[in-house]
């Protein structure tokens, strides 16, 4: 078990605010095994954390996921930190900081306020304001989610009252997009939107780690690891 960071989107890290999202597919890659050992198996995985090495359906290749249950995974997204005069981050205080996926000024000019907006890879630990705890990891191709799942990553259920459309209606879609006839579409279109690389698209079903996880709002250091 170890703390990680993992980054998400404006949109993703307000549907982890508001409780709509308890789940995160991250594509995974294969990679080297070990002759002489059957699956699953603890191994090393890069930047020190560790891996469950699973045997795929198929029998021929072999797949690290980069997360065990138990992982707590600090969200990193786009920030800035209000420094004092030199516009380097300090670690004063909190508060010091703000998110872009919630701060009204985000899309105005990034020096509206005199600090630049920092991406979210740059984003150190002690100024993430949500955790997660990791509770089930599974290695799976893209298409094996389900409509369960879709929901699960954060696509909302939209109804459109009785007397607009004669009978109700009722569609899934994401900030932005909406009238999805499933949940799986509407993440089909969503997951389509963040991977445009060869191989990485939901039509080349690319295999990923689906990880489960409770939401906890404040930094990952105010509680006991």
């Amino acid at each position: 078990m170890a703390d990680r960071g993992i980054i998400f989107s404006a949109p993703m890290v307000r549907a982890l605010l508001d409780g709509r999202k308890t789940q995160t597919r991250r594509i995974i890659k294969p990679c080297p095994w070990p002759d002489d050992v059957e699956p699953p198996y603890i191994a090393p995985y890069p930047e020190g954390a560790c891996a469950v090495w699973h045997d795929a359906f198929d029998g021929s290749i072999r797949l690290a996921a980069p997360f065990v249950v138990g992982d707590r995974l600090y969200v990193r997204e786009n920030w800035q930190a209000l420094s004092h005069g030199d516009y380097l981050p300090t670690k004063s205080s909190i508060s010091d900081v703000r998110y872009a996926a919630t701060d009204p000024l985000a899309d105005a000019d990034k020096d509206v306020r005199g600090y630049p907006w920092r991406p979210s890879i740059h984003m150190p630990r002690w100024a993430s304001r949500l955790w997660l705890a990791v509770t089930e990891v599974r290695v799976q191709r893209l298409q094996g989610c389900s409509e369960a799942d879709a929901i699960a990553e954060g696509i909302q259920r939209d109804s459109i009252p009785d007397g607009l459309i004669p009978g109700g209606n009722t569609s899934f879609g994401y900030p932005g997009y909406s009238g999805f006839d499933t949940a799986i579409s509407a993440y089909t279109t969503l997951w389509n939107s963040l991977h445009t690389g060869e191989s990485e698209r939901w039509e080349d079903d690319p295999w990923v780690c689906a990880i489960s996880f409770t939401v906890h709002h404040g930094n990952i250091d105010m509680v006991p690891a």
